[in-house]
């Protein structure tokens, strides 16, 4: 036998250099608000004949955390920010190449909330720039640092959000106690589902085989008026949030892009499975869908409900601080947000 013909004839593998979190962090606000409390506060049974517990019960979500009004997302996501980079002992600041932030509301028009984000924390990032696609804006920069971590333009990243839809909460509570009628009341309904929270992590190059392995995304724009929210000059808020529908329409699209992404991946099934949280049912429904059991999801719209951008911080956070993941275990991600984006992901912890 030909030794240098047998030796090509293997393929050799290419290890490409992949982004990994580094560490993670998270602000979660004190005041507690319970889903019966915000149902009595609108007398839901006698105004509705929506009983109090309906959200507790249907959906799950028994509580969630509010922020200070005068808070602005900068404010959540700064402490959350400080406790990533505690957490990165290792990382020089100064290595610190770009900070995102991607809430869904920002600090001010200009600058860019991550200005005011990388000031507060003393960081000199030659990217600072904010980024927003409703829940989903965590996955798209996490993605965009990803990919530029393995092309080497970029060794750390911040990826941050500060989320305070309580606003929109009370907005829609005030709407509720003034009285609507009952398709109103339905397609507005969904608003007092949401929580306050911080969430970052930072991102690196990894020395092994660790890191994200590949992200698979898509845009479904004709779904726009399922879930909208708009402010106008005078201060005012209008929106909906059709719960069923875009549950329904997120749910389809994850079905169809399942199969697809574990043949990118390469892969069986996950080990793990970090999801967008919005209640019981579509969490049941992630569960099934990728044969994941509830044990091996992190479950967080019970005490903080939809937490919109923050999710993904926030889950991933409680993933490794309960200590259950090992090296080389799968985690697999199922993430949307409103428009519809919707985005799944492989990450070898």
């Amino acid at each position: 036998m030909n030794y240098h013909t047998a030796l090509f004839d293997k393929p050799i593998k290419q290890l490409k250099t992949r982004a990994k979190i580094i560490s993670s962090g998270t602000y979660l606000p004190t005041e507690k608000v319970t889903s019966v409390e915000l149902f009595e506060e609108f007398n839901s049974d006698l105004r509705y004949g929506t009983p109090t517990n309906w959200m507790a019960d249907k959906m799950g979500i028994i509580e969630r955390r509010i922020s200070p009004p005068s808070a602005l997302p900068s404010s959540l996501a700064i402490p959350a920010a400080e406790q990533a980079l505690a957490g990165a002992c290792d990382v020089p600041f100064d290595e610190i190449d770009m900070v995102v932030f991607c809430g869904i509301e920002r600090d001010q028009p200009e600058p860019a909330t991550a200005h005011v984000i990388q000031n507060s924390l003393g960081l000199n990032a030659k990217y600072a720039y904010d980024i927003a696609n409703a829940c989903f804006g965590f996955i798209n920069a996490m993605e965009m640092a990803s990919n530029l971590i393995e092309t080497g333009a970029i060794r750390y990243a911040l990826i941050c959000t500060g989320e305070t839809p309580s606003k929109v909460l009370s907005f829609v509570l005030d709407q509720l106690k003034s009285g609507i009628d009952k398709k109103s009341y339905r397609e507005r309904l969904g608003g007092l589902s949401v929580g306050d929270a911080g969430g970052a992590v930072i991102m690196g190059p990894s020395d092994r085989d660790q890191g994200f392995e590949s992200f698979n995304t898509k845009s479904i724009s004709c779904h726009i008026d399922k879930c909208i929210y708009k402010r106008h000059s005078d201060g005012s808020m209008t929106g909906q949030m059709q719960m069923g529908p875009i549950v329904r329409e997120i749910i389809n699209a994850h079905e169809h892009l399942y199969q697809d992404t574990l043949e990118m991946l390469d892969w069986s099934g996950f080990d793990w499975l970090l999801t967008h949280q919005m209640g019981a049912k579509p969490f049941e429904r992630f569960a099934r869908l990728t044969d994941v059991g509830s044990s091996k999801m992190i479950k967080t719209y019970p005490l903080l409900g939809n937490i919109t951008s923050a999710t993904f911080a926030v889950g991933f956070d409680q993933l490794v601080k309960a200590g259950k993941i090992r090296p080389g275990d799968k985690v697999g991600g199922c993430f949307a947000g409103s428009g519809l984006a919707i985005g799944q992901f492989g990450y070898i912890a």
